[in-house]
């Protein structure tokens, strides 16, 4: 009975998103903005992203941002709302006081859409970025994502699917390489069958009976469709570099599922780094800006 309390707990599931999570208050980095610059259509819908660049100091490396929460992409109408946003959330200062390049992405989101059709609308703005490198001076052959929580989960995803594109594809766009060449995923869930441990999802289905439905719709097989939104059942040999962050603390995104994600990448003999931060909860902790230069080390050591 403990133990499903604690996955009730847990299973608030996945609320970091792009937001005012975790403050950024020692000084701003400028920066400018294009805003909804549109990467795809799907069922008569723009998909859109925002690119983000500091004002001075830009080092050329691109990264994507997936800007997600319990799977949920959105961006504010309201004036002035997403500057703020911009100017005070870990996210978007830490990487930009790196002299990054950001490529904030929205996919299509629950409940429209399910979990499974998310990964390639990221996967299709890895490629949007690449083939429109020069345009916004980046290194369109070195890449790299991320994102925490459900955007964590998606950055994963596409990091383990992504390809070397399609030449006899009739859109131009999908014969553009996919791939990252450099991921990092805070607090991500990466192994969704042994949800803190062995068959774990079983106990999240009493818990939360209406979850796997917001995520799949229709429950066709619910171990397989689990496992197929699993980075951890996609972890292959050309799997990029893996920096994971995550709290010993975390209610949320239990830590078990980084250890099982860098037992994986030690198994297969892929580069990997897990940083624990003792006492970090889930979406930020004080002085998570403290987590940065070890982000933009990975993503300059592989990214070069």
């Amino acid at each position: 009975m403990v133990r499903v309390l604690r996955l009730g707990v847990y299973v608030c599931f996945f609320a970091a998103s792009l937001a005012m999570v975790g403050r950024s208050d020692d000084g701003f980095i400028p920066y400018d903005a294009i805003e909804d610059v549109v990467y795809g259509h799907k069922d008569g819908l723009a998909l859109t992203l925002d690119v983000i660049e500091p004002k001075s100091d830009r080092n050329g490396i691109g990264l994507i941002l997936v800007s997600s929460g319990s799977w949920i992409s959105k961006k504010s109408d309201v004036p002035g709302e997403e500057d703020k946003r911009r100017k005070y959330d870990h996210w978007m200062q830490g990487l930009l006081k790196g002299g990054f390049t950001l490529f904030v992405v929205r996919h299509g989101s629950s409940p429209k859409y399910m979990v499974p059709e998310m990964p390639a609308d990221i996967l299709r703005s890895i490629r949007f970025v690449r083939a429109n490198a020069e345009r916004y001076h980046v290194d369109p052959l070195h890449l790299g994502i991320t994102s925490g929580s459900s955007g964590g989960h998606l950055s994963l995803m596409a990091a383990m699917k992504g390809d070397d594109g399609n030449p006899a594809a009739a859109d131009p766009l999908e014969r553009v390489s996919s791939r990252t060449q450099a991921v990092v995923a805070w607090f991500p869930p990466t192994d969704m069958v042994n949800w803190n441990g062995p068959k774990g999802y079983a106990l999240l289905s009493i818990v939360r009976p209406d979850l796997f439905e917001r995520m799949f719709g229709e429950i066709k097989d619910l171990e397989s469709q689990l496992r197929a939104i699993s980075p951890i059942e996609l972890v292959s040999k050309d799997s990029p570099p893996l920096l994971l962050i995550h709290g010993d603390a975390d209610k949320t995104v239990p830590i078990q599922q980084s250890n099982v994600m860098k037992a994986k990448y030690e198994a297969m003999g892929l580069t990997i780094k897990l940083v624990v931060q003792p006492g970090g909860g889930h979406s930020a902790w004080p002085g998570i800006m403290d987590q940065y230069p070890i982000v933009w080390d990975w993503f300059k050591t592989h990214l070069k």
